[in-house]
């Protein structure tokens, strides 16, 4: 194993470290056996370098490692966790997809935390919506097993994060550790609906999902700077299965669907969040609803619960018209 000088001057010479090398190194810092400043020395210089995609397997694998695992019976199972750091401003549309693609029968383990880099993190919204966040493990894989969904609050099932939480909070500064949420889901879900803040994100972290044997993924990101789904303007999509990786480009008429812009869906804070998520739920018309919709079939195409994205569309929006998706939430609010 290199130690952390070592590390550290090897990122600086530009050399990207293996994933064994960093798989060891992350290990040690959540075992809590790590010096903090060289912790943050070399966060820093990965992050000056550019995080590879090496790196990003090896540190997900030993995050792996230490995560609070949730067991469940389902053979697929749905998150939409991304990476966050958009800066978008939006409601927490993710969120509100997961909850309507569970409405439309896909078993989903909703993987958060609380606001890092946005106005509203997945777990202060699903807080305003009355969901318990803070639930035991055992409270978690009995509502993904009885309703079909669970949140799975990082910062109750990574535990081992605690020794890296004073660092992060002093460097200011997304790090490695930003984009490790995605991979390090604790139910391990077979697929994801997984936004990215960037081309170059979006880039690597489907490299890393190939390398992490995900059964099929897309990894999203919009011209207009979303890391959803967007209706303005063209979504990029890499779909990642074992096979490798094929590239989709959807818009607006993709889905039979309005354009959306970005403005429309902003929100400043969880309460207002929670507000639009309740309306589109309640059947609110508007570009909200569309973008939950198009989110919604993405995923259900992902899964295979439907043959194309605007077959998608249409399940999502009975399943909101039918009262499902507000049902969902209520069973949710209740595990």
């Amino acid at each position: 194993m290199l130690t952390f000088d070592e590390a550290i001057a090897t990122v600086q010479a530009g050399t990207d470290l293996t994933a064994p090398q960093t798989g060891a190194l992350i290990d040690t810092m959540l075992r809590g056996d790590a010096p903090e400043a060289k912790v943050g020395e070399l966060l820093l210089e990965l992050r000056a370098k550019g995080e590879a995609v090496s790196e990003l397997v090896g540190a997900a694998t030993a995050m792996r490692a230490h995560m609070t695992r949730i067991e469940h019976h389902h053979e697929i199972l749905l998150d939409t966790c991304g990476t966050g750091g958009s800066g978008s401003g939006t409601f927490n549309i993710s969120t509100a997809v997961a909850i309507l693609a569970s409405a439309c029968g896909v078993a989903v383990a909703k993987h958060g935390n609380r606001k890092a880099t946005s106005l509203s993190g997945s777990a202060d919204v699903l807080e305003c919506l009355g969901v318990p966040i803070e639930s035991e493990p055992d409270a978690v894989a009995r509502s993904l097993d009885v309703h079909g969904i669970c949140f799975c609050f990082a910062a109750k099932l990574h535990p081992a994060m605690r020794h890296v939480v004073s660092v992060r909070r002093s460097l200011g500064v997304p790090t490695l550790f930003n984009l490790l949420g995605p991979l390090c889901n604790p139910a391990g879900a077979t697929h994801q609906l997984l936004g990215t803040a960037s081309p170059i994100t979006q880039t690597k972290i489907a490299a890393a999902l190939t390398q992490l044997q995900t059964r099929r993924s897309f990894v999203l990101h919009a011209e207009d700077g979303q890391d959803e789904v967007s209706l303005d303007g063209v979504t990029r999509c890499l779909e990642v299965t074992s096979d490798g990786q094929k590239t989709h480009e959807w818009t607006a008429s993709t889905f039979g669907l309005l354009p959306a812009h970005r403005e429309s869906l902003a929100a400043s804070n969880p309460a207002a969040s929670a507000e639009i998520i309740r309306d589109v739920f309640s059947g609110k018309l508007g570009p909200q609803r569309d973008t939950v919709i198009a989110g919604c079939a993405a995923a259900l195409w992902l899964v295979d619960r439907v043959s194309d994205l605007q077959a998608g569309c249409r399940l999502a929006a009975d399943a909101i018209d039918e009262g499902a998706a507000k049902e969902k939430l209520a069973k949710l609010a209740k595990a």
